[in-house]
């Protein structure tokens, strides 16, 4: 486990270094003074360990922005939220700089829907921070505001994960709240429709064949915990003979969600229902 960890961290420099293409497995494993079959035990390609970093950062720091969220009153929510968000980039530096990049650099289809996954989630929460913080406001602005937020994370997050920029957190905070306020309050022109969450909520497809072989590698590595063995089993049953009432599915795919290696297979497997529903 620990040398499982020490790849994961070493690979996290690297790829803030060099970007995910140009990093190699050689490399990693020189960074990490191991051979390439020691990383082979713990990852089965590059882009597993890619999607293992994304999946370990994302997990926490959503489950993080879930607590503040619930936790406070409407009236400081943008500023906790930004508060946790900004605080989370500046601790994991490395990955903050490399999820920042690779949305634009990347030219790995599967890793971009990946990222646009925990995206859309994200986006998720700040819209609902902004229906309870900005209640007040013309809802058909909300959308507006929730563009706005994004804007200017991403502008500030450049500043000093990108251009070094020295920030106070506090202060940094403070004036976003203080700029998004503004345009909440004056902008009476609505502009963002309800497509730009459509269009930022990518869903990719995937096969019976390719779901049902993601099923099993997920299943190989799920020891500790019975019950989402059993709904992944149970998952895999129905995906092949379905007999399952859709509030049964939806139970067993809310059981797996929680889990760290389920997250991708759960949001696949409730992509593929969508599609089959739809054709």
């Amino acid at each position: 486990m620990v040398k499982k960890q020490l790849i994961m961290e070493k690979a996290l420099e690297l790829f803030a270094e060099n970007g995910f293409e140009a990093t190699s497995v050689q490399q990693i494993t020189e960074r990490c003074g191991i051979s390439k079959g020691a990383f082979y035990l713990h990852f089965k390609s590059k882009d597993e360990l890619i999607h293992s970093l994304i999946d370990q950062f994302m997990n926490g720091f959503i489950a993080e922005i879930e607590r503040v969220v619930s936790e406070r009153p409407p009236e400081d929510l943008l500023f906790h939220f930004l508060y946790v968000t900004f605080g989370e980039f500046q601790q994991q530096a490395n990955f903050a700089k490399v999820f920042v990049k690779e949305q634009v650099l990347s030219f790995n289809q599967e890793l971009l829907d990946r990222m646009h996954m925990y995206m859309t989630m994200l986006n998720k929460i700040v819209l609902t921070i902004v229906q309870r913080q900005f209640a007040h406001i013309n809802h058909q602005m909300h959308l507006d505001i929730l563009f706005t937020i994004n804007g200017l994370m991403k502008g500030y997050s450049e500043l000093f994960l990108i251009d070094n920029y020295a920030i106070d957190l506090n202060k940094l905070c403070q004036t976003i709240v203080e700029k998004v306020t503004i345009v909440a309050e004056y902008s009476k022109i609505p502009f963002i429709t309800p497509e730009y969450l459509i269009k930022t909520d990518v869903h990719p497809t995937i096969s019976k064949e390719q779901l049902n072989e993601l099923l099993m590698e997920v299943q190989g590595e799920i020891h500790e915990d019975s019950v989402v063995q059993e709904s992944l089993m149970m998952l895999q049953q129905d995906l092949n003979n379905p007999k399952l009432s859709n509030t049964i599915v939806q139970g067993l795919l809310n059981n797996i969600r929680g889990n760290s290696h389920c997250i991708w297979v759960a949001y696949l497997y409730q992509q593929y229902l969508k599609d089959k529903e739809n054709n």
